[in-house]
C-alpha cells in the first residue's frame, strides 16, 4: 500500500493533538512529517518537505489558509479543517480532497480517509488557482455584539464594547471588562476569536485584546510588545512572536 506524507497546520495545540489521535489508526496510510502552528511555518514546511497531503486550518493569526496556498511553490493535496459553516465549504468542495468541520468526529474522519485512499488509486489534479479565487466568495461570519455568560440559572450578556481582554488560563476562559469585572465563558479562546468583532485581535496564545482598550504600547525584547490595557488594574500583556506582524498591521505600528 502506498503511503501519503502529511503536514498538520493549525494554530491550536489541541487541534494538533486531536488530529494525531484520529490519524493513529491510519499510520500505515498517512505519515506525519511536520507540524506548523501559523501560516509562515506552514509555507516553509510545505515548500521544503513537499508533502503529498496537508491538513489545513483556514483561520490562523498571521495568514489564513488561502493565503498560505498563494505562497506555495509546490502543490499538495488539501484537506481543510475549519469552523466555517457547511454552506460556505460547498463552494470549494470540488477543489480539495475533503473538508472537515471542527470538532471532527471519528465517523466523519473515516469518510475522509476513504477519499484519500481513492486519490491514491486515481489521482486528480486540483486547480489551486480556482480554489484561491473561490475563497473570495466566502461571506465573513457574523460578529457578535455581546457574549452570553451562564451564571447559575440565568444567562447574562456581556457587551463586547465593554470587554478589555479575554484570557485563557487553567482550563477556562475569562472575559475582563472595563469596570474590573471577570466573567467565565463556556467558549474556547478560538471560538471567541471567531465571534468577537474586528476590534478584537489575538495577541498571543492565551490572550485576545480589544484594540480600543489599549492605552500604552512598550517595546520588548525579541521584537515583542507589551500592551497596557484600560482595565482598572492596567493589565500588561506581552505579545507572542508569531502574532507580531498581524498586531503591527492592525495597530498601524
Amino acid at each position: 500500500m502506498n503511503t501519503f506524507t502529511a503536514i498538520l497546520i493549525d494554530d491550536e495545540q489541541a487541534a494538533h493533538y486531536a488530529m494525531q489521535v484520529l490519524l493513529k489508526k491510519y499510520n500505515s496510510l498517512i505519515k506525519i512529517i511536520g507540524q506548523a502552528y501559523n501560516g509562515k511555518q506552514a509555507v516553509e514546511l510545505i515548500n521544503s518537505l513537499n508533502p503529498n497531503l496537508i491538513f489545513l486550518d483556514i483561520q490562523m493569526p498571521d495568514m489564513n489558509g488561502f493565503e498560505v496556498l498563494k505562497h506555495l511553490t509546490y502543490q499538495p493535496y488539501i484537506i481543510f479543517c475549519t469552523a466555517y459553516d457547511q454552506y460556505a465549504i460547498e463552494a470549494f468542495k470540488q477543489n480539495s480532497i475533503d473538508y472537515l468541520l471542527k470538532p471532527i468526529d471519528e465517523e466523519r474522519f473515516e469518510q475522509c480517509i476513504t477519499k484519500i485512499e481513492r486519490f491514491i488509486s486515481h489521482p486528480n489534479k486540483i486547480d489551486l488557482t480556482k480554489l484561491i479565487e473561490l475563497s473570495n466568495l466566502l461571506n465573513p461570519p457574523k460578529k457578535a455584539t455581546a457574549i452570553p455568560i451562564n451564571i447559575k440559572s440565568k444567562i447574562i450578556l456581556v457587551q463586547c464594547e465593554k470587554i478589555v481582554y479575554c484570557m485563557a488560563t487553567d482550563g477556562y476562559v475569562s472575559l475582563i471588562t472595563d469596570d474590573g469585572k471577570e466573567y467565565i465563558s463556556d467558549l474556547t479562546l478560538k471560538q471567541l476569536e471567531d465571534r468577537l468583532p474586528n476590534e478584537f485581535i489575538r495577541v498571543q496564545k492565551s490572550y485576545i485584546v480589544n484594540k480600543q482598550k489599549i492605552v500604552e504600547i512598550h517595546r520588548y525584547f525579541n521584537n515583542r510588545l507589551i500592551l497596557v490595557m484600560e482595565d482598572s488594574a492596567h493589565t500588561k500583556i506581552t505579545t507572542g512572536t508569531s502574532y507580531i506582524d498581524v498586531i503591527r498591521n492592525e495597530l498601524q505600528l
